[in-house]
């Protein structure tokens, strides 16, 4: 037998208290007594009260008591095996932290959103696993692949235009990083950029076809807008300066949706302009609950059965029990000379 609560068991110490304190109440009722009259006359006091049925009423409760004691502590037995199996597909998500990223043409930045965008993506999964990698001139693994969500959001709100210390964009790094997360036998690859797409490093249209030849699907989403804005830098001295190009014009960053929807097109996925509905996530898992999802694994888990409930039972019969004695009796009162 195993006790889901076995703490609880100490409670049982509280029964012979009352069962002692039950005995010291009938002696002391009767010492009571003799102090305002004689011992002779407690028969003649006592004719309507019986204290068989008082007694047993209340040994009764303390068994209710007993056996509520036991429920709660949660008694289980007979072993039962419960086979769980995990099914879902393995999803990279690269997510551009370059200094573009700190544009506000899109409220509160780029960046920002792109990290709300993938975590409501994160709550709408369901038995899939998942990778971040985070990429500005060079990319890296920021999650392995998991299916421990809150991990996975845990390392996502880690991110910033900081974490990546090389200058640039590029777009295709990351999505060979990603590809390289796939087993080669997997069957399907999902790969999801979340970027502003200015790749300067112009290689991932290439790379993109040749990812698509591994099937791996791409989808992209575009954060930022068409009409740009500028970078803001945050000073030492609390001063906001914007960024400038080398030969000291205010650089203007633009979302690059011609380059994102090349990529998606030849990764067979779709290109999402980021908007402030948020549909374009559940557009996303939309087309990805359609692909046929593999089994990860599958466990046994053996536990004992839950047994409460006959404790429960056997409690409240004796409650009812107990409400129905009545310690009190109806007798013709006899003189007492």
């Amino acid at each position: 037998m195993q006790w889901g609560n076995p703490y609880l068991l100490f409670f049982l110490l509280l029964i012979p208290i009352f069962l002692v304190y039950l005995g010291i109440s009938n002696h002391k009722r009767k010492k009571n007594f003799e102090k305002f009259a004689e011992s002779r006359f407690y028969e003649y006091y006592m004719q309507e009260f019986s204290t068989f049925h008082w007694s047993l009423k209340n040994v009764i409760f303390i068994f209710a008591i007993f056996f509520l004691i036991i429920a709660i502590a949660r008694p289980r037995w007979n072993k039962e095996v419960q086979i769980v199996k995990k099914e879902g597909i393995d999803i990279v998500v690269c997510i551009d932290v370059s200094k573009s990223m700190d544009a506000q043409d899109i409220k509160p930045s780029r960046i920002d959103r792109a990290k709300d965008q993938i975590s409501l993506f994160i709550d709408q999964l369901k038995g899939d696993r998942i990778a971040i990698i985070a990429f500005a001139g060079k990319s890296f693994v920021q999650c392995p692949l998991t299916n421990d969500y809150g991990a996975a959001k845990l390392f996502l709100n880690l991110l910033d235009t900081k974490t990546v210390p090389s200058y640039g964009t590029d777009i295709g790094g990351a999505i060979s990083n990603a590809v390289e997360l796939f087993k080669k036998e997997e069957k399907h690859k999902v790969i999801i950029v979340v970027s502003d797409g200015e790749d300067l490093e112009e290689n991932a249209i290439k790379i993109a076809n040749e990812t698509a030849k591994q099937n791996a699907i791409i989808y992209t989403l575009g954060i930022g807008s068409p009409e740009g804005g500028t970078i803001p830098i945050k000073e030492a001295t609390g001063n906001v300066v914007y960024a400038k190009d080398d030969k000291g014009d205010i650089i203007f960053t633009k979302l690059d949706i011609k380059t994102l929807t090349q990529i998606a097109k030849i990764g067979n996925g779709r290109f999402f302009p980021i908007t402030p509905q948020q549909s374009e996530i559940f557009e996303i898992m939309k087309n990805i609950n359609v692909i046929e999802k593999k089994k990860f694994d599958s466990r046994e888990f053996v536990r004992y059965k839950e047994q409460y409930k006959y404790f429960v039972i056997a409690a409240l019969l004796l409650l009812i029990t107990e409400s129905l004695i009545i310690f009190k009796k109806k007798v013709k009162f006899k003189r007492v000379i």
